[in-house]
This record gives C-alpha cells, sequence and structure tokens, in this order.
C-alpha cells in the first residue's frame, strides 16, 4: 500500500461524507486539470514576478508613513504565490498521466495554502479554500490512485 501523505486520510475521511460528484464532472475535472494547473502556474509566476516589484515599492513606502513592519502579510502570500506556481507547474506532466505524483502535488499545494491563510489571518480564505478545494480534490482523488 502507497504511503499516505501529512493529514490525507483525515482529509479523506471527513471528504467523503460530502455529496459524491457525478462521474461525468469527475471525468471532466480529471481531464481539465492538467491545464488548470499550467494555466495556474503560468498566471501564478506572472504574478509573482509582478508582486515582488509592487511588494518592494511597498515595503519601502510604508517607512515613510510610519507602517514598517505592516508588510509581513503581504510577503507571506507574494513567496508562497511563487510556491504555489511552482508546484503547479511542476503538477501539469503527472495530471496529464493520471499519475497520483500529480494528485500528491495539487494536495501539497492546497495544505500550503491552507497554511498560507492560516500565517496571514485569511480565515474566510481559509475556510472557502478548506471546503471547496478539499472537496473537489478528494472527488478526484480515486481517478488518480
Amino acid at each position: 500500500m502507497e504511503k499516505e501523505l501529512p493529514l490525507e486520510k483525515e482529509m479523506r475521511d471527513l471528504f467523503a461524507k460530502f455529496p459524491a460528484f457525478p462521474d461525468s464532472l469527475v471525468e471532466i475535472l480529471v481531464t481539465v486539470a492538467p491545464w488548470g494547473a499550467l494555466i495556474g502556474a503560468i498566471f501564478g509566476i506572472l504574478g509573482f514576478l509582478g508582486l515582488v516589484g509592487v511588494g518592494s515599492f511597498v515595503s519601502v513606502a510604508s517607512i515613510g508613513v510610519g507602517a514598517y513592519g505592516s508588510t509581513w502579510k503581504m510577503w507571506v502570500s507574494i513567496i508562497g504565490l511563487g510556491i504555489v506556481a511552482v508546484i503547479y507547474l511542476l503538477a501539469f506532466s503527472p495530471l496529464r498521466a493520471r499519475s497520483k505524483r500529480g494528485w500528491d502535488l495539487m494536495y501539497y499545494a492546497f495544505l500550503l495554502n491552507l497554511a498560507i491563510n492560516l500565517i496571514t489571518f485569511s480565515f474566510f480564505s481559509l475556510i472557502l479554500s478548506f471546503i471547496i478545494g478539499g472537496w473537489i480534490l478528494f472527488q478526484v482523488r480515486p481517478k488518480y490512485v
């Protein structure tokens, strides 16, 4: 048996209680997932590069208005965006091949997004990401195992 990822069993058991998607919808999601990951990676990398420049300006400008140190949440989010974008890019080929590795990478991106939302106190995003992202992720999981 394959080694389970951190918290995978607990989340799988939790999301098993959610309503199941029709098989046709699961098949559509699995078919478009690699392309969604690729598009997410492209926009994520472009966004990361743009936000690093903007973030640098905001950090310097915030010193002038006495808000020094208030930009840490912005930097956590920007760095997280860059890491998640790279994970999405790495997931493209395994997702196309319907390999468990592709699902694993998307699961790690899911966990990282949850951690970023928790660290930056974005509780509404944390709850929405957990419920919607986890539900979709665990609905398509059998297609990759």
